[in-house]
């Protein structure tokens, strides 16, 4: 099984039958809204997050899971929309924008030097584009299932087999994969971006509460993180502030130990799996302030 995560930024409500028009599963969580189109082998999973602007992490969240960010403007483009333009041009993924002939977005994505595709045409920013392998799981719900055992639900950055042995993030623990299913299908193996259920085998939920990722065993992991620093002009990063960081849709909280010359000491509150780039963001801030305040390329990948 295959597949890719595409996010949908936009600060109005989302017809959702217009962003997948073949649905054929739809899951709601408490963060995001996922909807499911599946061609054979392959699944497109879409991503709606929500309770923003009120809240920013969800959105973060969902633009590092993804292959692709979408963002749908307003019309009239305010704060917000600049907001979700900063998020996409930081997420590491591929981002386009969506543009009713809009000649305000394309200066402003021109001016502000912006890594975003304009089209006028959604079905263009929807087109696939190929998988890097991250070597992790990331996972958002560890629950217990009658007559089963513990259940994990995330999406994989990585190829996952059944019988692999892997580390939860953060207790350490090591669990085998008992079982995997994709859309309530049994599955032998799973490629990168795709959702996924785990069953583990021989262990208790209350031993891996709260995980966030999985690795496989020997993979390093980071605490301390050396990187540069991508700082947007409008907001300050500053030296012993704690922030919260976010990659690949994990979110951490850390603190800034050292800033000079366009680099950052960080130390994290809990170990990440070895990633690329860490998002920024200050959920302090008042609304109409970007609250997303630049990333950290990381030195040591």
């Amino acid at each position: 099984m295959r597949g890719e995560v595409i996010a949908i930024l936009s600060s109005e409500r989302i017809n959702k039958l217009k962003v997948a028009t073949r649905i054929d599963l739809s899951e709601e969580k408490d963060d995001l809204s996922i909807l499911y189109k599946k061609d054979g082998d392959y699944i497109k999973s879409f991503l709606i997050p929500k309770k923003y602007p009120s809240s920013i992490i969800n959105v973060v969240k969902a633009s590092t899971l993804s292959n692709k960010v979408v963002v749908i403007p307003k019309n009239k483009m305010d704060w917000i929309d600049g907001e979700l333009l900063l998020i996409a041009n930081s997420s590491d993924s591929k981002a386009c924008v969506v543009d009713s002939k809009n000649s305000e977005i394309k200066k402003l994505i021109a001016t502000s030097k912006l890594n975003i595709e304009v089209s006028e045409y959604g079905e263009h920013c929807m087109e696939a584009i190929e998988n890097t392998d991250k070597g992790f799981i990331y996972i958002d719900r560890v629950f217990t299932v009658k007559g089963i055992g513990t259940i994990m639900l995330g999406f994989t950055f990585t190829k996952v087999e059944r019988h692999d042995k892997l580390i939860a993030l953060p207790s350490m623990k090591t669990v085998e994969v008992k079982n995997i299913q994709v859309l309530d299908e049994n599955q032998q193996s799973v490629e990168p971006k795709v959702r996924i259920g785990i069953a583990l085998k021989g262990i208790k939920a209350e031993e891996v509460k709260g995980t966030y990722a999985l690795i496989p065993v020997g993979k390093e992991t980071l605490k301390k993180i050396e990187g540069s620093f991508v700082k947007y002009p409008w907001n300050e990063v500053k030296q012993g502030k704690t922030y919260h960081f976010i990659s690949n849709g994990i979110v951490v909280t850390g603190k800034v130990k050292h800033h000079s010359n366009n680099k950052l000491d960080l130390e994290l509150s809990k170990p990440l799996p070895k990633l690329n780039r860490l998002l920024i963001v200050d959920v302090n801030l008042p609304l109409g302030r970007p609250r997303i305040l630049g990333y950290v390329q990381l030195d040591n990948i």
